[in-house]
């Protein structure tokens, strides 16, 4: 074990199987959480020092399971990336009730929750990084986008306020807000809502968004919006 043990969300596909990638290229011990059994497997073959976890992090006990497992393995946790999540872009009067619970329950509810789990054991190290992937929609709301809005609205306040939470106590919290990004699972809103899909010449690809939570990590800071054209949002 050479560097930092970082557990990522959503690992087995788009910006956490690419944050994966490069996390496990400069050395750091990284914990691969998805709920895709197969695909985890495989990703974590490519990373020298990996622990594959398959969980769904909406289910508590699944919560625990990664906290405890990686424990059991390393002993510590540096850093979380928060990541997993999902965006099923629609007018909300044509989403169901259910589909709504999940989304909020996976964007919002499960990155606040994993980060409690996880916050105690860095509090008790006096160190860590916690970055919450969230959106330029956490920023601006969008036709067709209200519920996730919502979601990445929410984890942007609890990124601010958690980072004056816990900052004290030496754990850095972070926000990083793409735009769109080329090669996620994310694409269904441009058939709902074509005026307001992002051109392809701003879209971003997967593993700079990547290089970016990596560069959190190494040196945290408040948050990281991109392209910068969006800035200030």
């Amino acid at each position: 074990m050479t560097g930092r043990v970082v557990i990522v969300t959503g690992a087995s596909s788009g910006i956490g199987e690419a944050a994966v990638r490069a996390f496990g290229a400069r050395g750091d011990s990284v914990v691969l959480v998805a709920r895709r059994r197969e695909r985890l497997q495989a990703l974590a073959a490519s990373v020298p020092d990996s622990l594959p976890i398959t969980a769904d992090v909406t289910r508590p006990d699944d919560r625990q399971r990664v906290v405890e497992q990686t424990l059991a393995r390393y002993g510590r946790v540096d850093v979380l990336v928060n990541n997993a999540g999902v965006g099923l872009y629609d007018w909300i009067d044509q989403q169901s009730e259910e589909a709504i619970y999940q989304e909020v329950a996976t964007n919002l509810v499960a990155p606040l929750l994993l980060t409690r789990a996880v916050i105690r054991v860095m509090l008790q190290a006096g160190k860590g990084v916690i970055i919450n992937v969230g959106s330029i929609a956490s920023r601006v709301g969008t036709p067709a986008m209200s519920i996730y809005n919502a979601t990445k609205f929410g984890l942007h306040g609890f990124t601010e306020a958690l980072r004056r939470e816990v900052g004290p106590q030496g754990i850095a919290v972070c926000g990083i807000y793409p735009g769109g990004v080329a090669g996620t699972e994310f694409t269904r809103h441009r058939r709902v809502n074509p005026q307001v899909t992002t051109p392809s010449w701003l879209r971003l690809r997967v593993d700079r968004v990547a290089q970016e939570i990596v560069a959190l990590a190494d040196r945290p800071r408040a948050e990281r919006i991109m392209p910068s054209i969006f800035r200030p949002v």
